[in-house]
This record gives structure tokens, sequence and C-alpha cells, in this order.
């Protein structure tokens, strides 16, 4: 029999002590929250957006932002189908939505944290509530965690402590401290999946616009990247789907300054298709104000702030206005410049790119090059992946792997 000590409650700590507790291992979970799983609560607007249909293969690694090669065992030894049957097992269904999204059928989140709970209840695993862990030292073969709530010695430990994203959740970041006293690299760590900083003076006035259908691009020297689908301005910054993904590649962009972020307006048709109909309405509407005609076309809150930009009265006449300016009109519509910063905003951000180098990690068994019998699992490993459930299932599966690999299954 091995102790195993697990530290954090969240969905790698839940699923690593499920499987460590294999082969009558005797497994304790040290939790510094009041209830395990907390974040998991608040996670896809308190519905828990678990999994993925394309958490499958390569269909998965090609959503993980950072370091999709070193997922690669752990998602072969734990994909989307074996997420679905875990909780359709412990009494949690659930459906499939746009995009792939999957959910719980109740859309309750507490029902994925019920499920991950009974599960290692049924497996004899056991918890520790409201216990901070100060400290693991090892003193020869053994393991030695000082918590706020005394010491504990075991054979191994699995560090599954999360990020820095969403602290109020107890996401501080401390684990990092914990990897670091064994020598580990940091990769330094950023906010991911969080919304845009925007510069310009005008987004307050767009304010609550949705828009569907665009595409937002991001264009530097050796990076040319584009997000079909949703975005939303807030007052100072944009959200929504696309602008949460394309901030998991702005928050590895070290000067801002040398990449520019467009919004396509348009994106189905071609520049030349979308010169052809704007000259099309208007010469049909000649005698109408430019902001009537450009309603039919755009958002129409969005109209005074591209007619702003293009340094056109609102109420000019069309028969009055230039090839030139009627040429820039297409061109802003496809090629709308927004000036964004980089985010700092960990109290938001769904989650955390950088984290414990993973070429001090076995990606096999995700145990530490440097210490024996030392694993992670989770956001405290520098991986990451886009919005839609892909991150639940790299702490699902990373904590798969490390829970059978601390248990003696690997």
């Amino acid at each position: 029999m091995t102790r195993i000590i697990v530290v954090g409650g969240g969905p790698a700590g839940l699923m690593s002590a499920f499987f460590a507790a294999n082969n009558n291992n005797d497994v304790l979970l040290l939790e510094k929250n009041e209830k395990l799983g907390k974040k998991l609560y608040i996670t896809g607007k308190g519905r828990c957006n678990v999994t993925n249909e394309k958490c499958v293969g390569q269909e998965f690694l090609n959503n993980v932002v950072s370091n999709p090669k070193f997922l690669y065992s752990a998602s072969s030894a734990f994909d989307y189908d074996d997420t679905v049957n875990f909780f359709e097992k412990f009494g949690c269904k659930l459906k499939v939505e746009r995009g792939g999204r999957v959910f719980p059928v109740s859309d309750k989140a507490s029902d994925i944290t019920k499920a991950l709970t009974y599960a290692i209840m049924k497996k004899g695993v056991r918890v520790q509530l409201d216990t901070n862990v100060l400290s693991v030292k090892k003193n020869e073969n053994k393991f030695e965690v000082k918590t706020n709530k005394g010491e504990f010695v075991c054979d191994k430990v699995i560090l599954t402590t999360g990020g820095k994203s969403y602290p109020t959740t107890g996401s501080n970041g401390d684990g990092y401290a914990l990897a670091k006293s064994f020598g580990h690299k940091i990769i330094p760590t950023k906010p991911s999946l969080v919304a845009i900083p925007l510069k310009d003076g005008f987004v307050s006035s767009l304010e609550g616009l949705s828009l569907k259908n665009v595409e937002l691009r991001l264009v530097g020297k050796k990076t040319k990247l584009a997000f079909f689908g949703e975005a939303l301005f807030t007052d100072k910054e944009l959200s929504g789907p696309i602008a949460l993904s394309m901030s998991a590649h702005i928050a590895h962009i070290e000067n801002n300054f040398e990449h520019k972020l467009f919004l396509d307006f348009k994106p189905y048709m071609t520049q030349v298709e979308l010169e052809e109909r704007v000259l099309t309405e208007f010469e049909q509407n000649k005698n109408a104000e430019i902001q009537t005609v450009l309603k039919t076309m755009l958002p129409t809150r969005f109209v005074p702030v591209l007619l702003s930009v293009c340094e056109i009265a609102s109420n000019q006449k069309i028969h009055s206005v230039t090839k030139q300016q009627r040429l820039n009109i297409a061109k802003q519509i496809k090629n709308f410049e927004l000036h964004f910063d980089i985010s700092n905003d960990f109290e938001r951000a769904v989650v955390t790119t950088g984290g414990v180098d993973t070429k001090e990690i076995m990606s096999k068994t995700m145990e530490s090059k440097l210490c024996q019998g030392l694993f992670f699992a989770g956001e405290i490993i520098d991986v990451d992946a886009y919005t839609g459930g892909f991150n639940i299932q790299i702490a699902l599966s990373t904590g798969c792997l490390a829970g059978r690999s601390a248990g003696g299954e690997v």
C-alpha cells in the first residue's frame, strides 16, 4: 500500500485522487477551501462546460495553445468518451451543445462536483478541507507535508493547486512556490481566456454591442491568426468567444506595438466583393444620408464610429461621397483596427497560461524529472487551451495520468 497526498481539490485533484486510490492505496486529499471544486461552481456561468466533443486525438491537441505535444499521453489516457462515461457512471448525465461543448443535463455545475466527490468517496479517499499546505519537503524516501493543521507523511505527492485565475476561489498561485522548492522552473504566468483591453476612445459608446459572424485577426511580423464567431464590446474591452480565444495568443506577446488587431465585419466577402457591394448600395441611394445606407450593412451603433474614423459626417449625402471615401469605408469594414493592451486581469481570466515548465515533467507519467515521487496535474502545469471545455478536459486527463502513475498503474 502506497500513501499518497493530493494537494488541491479542483477537477485535476479530484481525478488524481480517484485513480491514485486504485490498488488499495491510502489517498488523502488536502483542500484549502471549505468545499471541493470551488472554481467548478462558477465555470460556464454556473453550468460547467466540462469537456468538448473535439477532445479526442489530434483534434483535442489542435485546441491546446501551450505545449500541446506534452499532452499526447494524457489525452490518450483519458479523453472525451472516458469523461462522458465517468460522469454518467457517477450520476451526472451530460448533453452536447453548439460547438461541441458539453454540460450537465441539469445545467448545474454543482452536479459535476457532486459526481467527482461521490466517485472519490466510493474509492475510500480521505478528504480534509480548510487545510492550507505551507510546505512540502522530501526526507530520504518520504515526503513531509506541513499544513496549518499539522504535518503529514506520505510516499508520493500530487500537486494540483491550479493557477492564478479567479483568485477568489483560492487559486492564488501558491502551488508554484511548492514546485519551486523542488527546483522546478516556473514559466511566467499570465491571464488567458480573458477580455481584451482596448485603448480606443469610442469603445465605451459601443458597450453592450454584440457582434455575430465577424472575424477577429491578429497580425504581426511572424503572426497571423484569425477567429470567426461572436464578440461583445464592454465599456473598455472586447469580450465574447473569439476575443477570449485570441487572448490566449495575445498573452504570449512580449510587445503589443508589433502586432495589430482587426475586426472584419464581412469575413465571407473579399475586399473586391465588398467594394462592389458598397458601390451598388450607394448608386441605389444617391440622395440618402450615408448613415442611413450604412445601417443596412452594419450594426446601427457601429456606424457613427466607422464614419468618425473615416472622417465623414453622418448626414453627408451619398452623391457627395468621393471614390476615395467609398473605398476607405469598404476597407474599414473589413479591416477595422482595435488598439489593444495585454490584460493582467487574473480576477476574470478563465485560465492561467504559464506554470511549471513541461520540460521538467515526464509527459508519460506526469512525474517530476527532478524529484521522484512528485507529480503534477492541471492548471499548475504550463498548458492551456481555447474556451469550450478543453481546459477542464486537460485537468481531468492529466489528473487521471498523474493518479494512475502515482498509484503504481503506469
